[in-house]
């Protein structure tokens, strides 16, 4: 078994989150590594009804952010994950993944293998996408 110094858990919020981050955080404690999150959100355009002006759109979106984020940072906290290792990116799930496992020297990544959340913010597609040019070992647990 590979001796894993930091552990990054991606995450969409959704309920399947919570057994990707206890997989994570079983194999933190069990190498005394650093537990970082990660939840990456992508834009919701086509979401929302064409009734909202941009402006209505971006509140209504940030609303939206501000509440997932709120419910993944209790989530953490209680599993152990401090508030201060909570990554919120903003862009394409996979590509945003990977810049932050290269700039924080991340041993491993855990990651769902498929989900079922309207934000789709990490599980599903983006894990094989992930896959593509990581630079550490990436573990998907099944959900």
């Amino acid at each position: 078994m590979a001796d894993y110094k930091k552990v990054l858990v991606a995450i969409d919020g959704s309920e399947e989150s919570g057994k990707i981050v206890a997989r994570a955080a079983q194999i933190a404690a069990a190498n005394n590594a650093e537990l970082s999150a990660a939840l990456v959100f992508e834009p919701l355009l086509g979401s929302y009804s064409y009734e909202l002006n941009m402006g209505d759109f971006e509140k209504v979106q940030k609303e939206h952010q501000a509440r997932v984020a709120e419910k993944a940072r209790e989530s953490l906290a209680a599993q152990g994950v401090p508030a201060a290792r909570v990554h919120f990116l903003s862009g394409k799930p996979a590509t945003e993944i990977k810049k932050l496992v290269a700039s924080s020297a991340t041993d491993l990544l855990v990651i769902g293998s498929h989900g079922h959340s309207p934000l789709r913010a990490v599980l599903g597609s983006t894990a094989n996408a992930v896959l593509h040019g990581i630079s550490c070992d990436v573990l998907t647990v099944r959900v």
